[in-house]
Order: structure tokens, then C-alpha cells, then sequence
């Protein structure tokens, strides 16, 4: 109720008064959080749908990444644009697409909700979240450094050791402390 002057009062509406009150305001949210589930499940990309979308953008992400590396703000800008856009057609990246195959595997996941699709690779078996589908789009988020687009040896000639050691120094610096010495197992300097 809202007071016309100090005597009488003007009676609201009930809409009025039910889009005022707390209770209202809580159906009220209720009420659209309800409609935007249903409009995602029915909406979520099928797995072709999203297997086809992840495959064009991981092409476009191969193309960017040919002409020019970029930086993580650059990534994020590609991320933004290639869900409006398609890859270009008369760029000719089978060689790399083959070596993308390869190396990685695409994974499609369906949810309720929405898709995940994840590439794995021997840098990270267990997956990367490289994309998600929901209300009908498919938003990725590809970084060129997740794939592993290159092969080769870890090792060079002979196994040599990975990690190929530096070598002691002949006399080790201890500094001020003169009781510092080398520890050896039971006095056994070589060991």
C-alpha cells in the first residue's frame, strides 16, 4: 500500500505485490533457472555435431598457429572468434592434421546439460578439456602448446642419459664454516 496523503491509502495490485516480496523474487528466479535447463538439455550438441565443430576449430587453431604464434591473449581471442567462423578451405594442412591424428585423440563426452570434448595425448594421457557445448554452440578452448605435434627421440646417439651430468668439481667450496665436510657412508669415501 502506498499512502495518497495521510489519511487514505491506494491498495497495489497483487502482481505488484508479488514481484515485491522476497518469496516472489525467489519463484521469480525458481522460475527462470527451471526454463534455462530445459532450453539446455534440449539444446545441447549431439556428439557428430560436436566432433565436427572441435575438428573445424582445431583446424583453425592449426592455420593461426602456422602463420603466426601468438600468446595466451592472443589464444583467447582465436577462442572467442571460432565459433562464428570456419576454417579456410584452400589453406592445405593434411600434413599437419595427419601429424594432429597421430599424436592425439579427440574425445567426445555427452552430459545432461551440455558436451566436453578432450584431447589426449602422451603429454597429458589423462586429457585436456579442450572444448564444451551448450545451447547449441561449441565454445572452445584450444592452446597450439597442449598438442603434441612433434616426434622424435628423447635420447641422441647410444641411449645417452637425459639428463647428462654437469660433474662434480674436483674441490668443493664450503664456505666460512670449517666443521662442513663432505659426508661419506662409514668413512668409506666412496660410497
Amino acid at each position: 500500500m502506498e499512502p495518497t496523503n495521510r489519511s487514505t491509502y491506494k491498495r497495489q495490485s497483487m502482481s505488484t505485490e508479488f514481484t515485491n516480496s522476497c518469496l516472489g523474487k525467489l519463484i521469480i528466479l525458481a522460475v527462470i533457472i527451471v526454463i534455462l535447463l530445459i532450453v539446455a538439455v534440449v539444446t545441447v550438441p549431439s556428439a557428430e555435431e560436436m566432433r565436427t565443430q572441435m575438428e573445424d576449430n582445431i583446424r583453425e587453431c592449426l592455420q593461426d598457429n602456422d602463420i603466426k604464434r601468438g600468446d595466451t591473449v592472443d589464444e583467447i581471442f582465436h577462442n572467442i572468434r571460432r565459433p562464428f567462423t570456419e576454417a579456410d578451405t584452400t589453406y592445405n594442412d593434411k600434413e599437419k592434421l595427419e601429424i594432429f591424428y597421430r599424436n592425439n585423440k579427440l574425445e567426445i563426452y555427452s552430459h545432461t546439460l551440455f558436451s566436453t570434448a578432450r584431447v589426449s595425448n602422451n603429454l597429458h594421457p589423462e586429457g585436456l578439456r579442450e572444448g564444451i557445448g551448450i545451447f547449441g554452440i561449441v565454445i572452445p578452448f584450444l592452446n597450439y602448446d597442449d598438442f603434441l605435434m612433434t616426434e622424435g627421440n628423447v635420447r641422441g646417439k647410444n641411449n645417452d642419459r637425459i639428463i647428462k651430468d654437469a660433474g662434480v668439481p674436483e674441490e668443493m667450496d664450503y664456505g666460512d664454516n670449517p666443521m662442513l665436510k663432505p659426508y661419506h657412508y662409514k668413512g668409506n669415501p666412496d660410497d
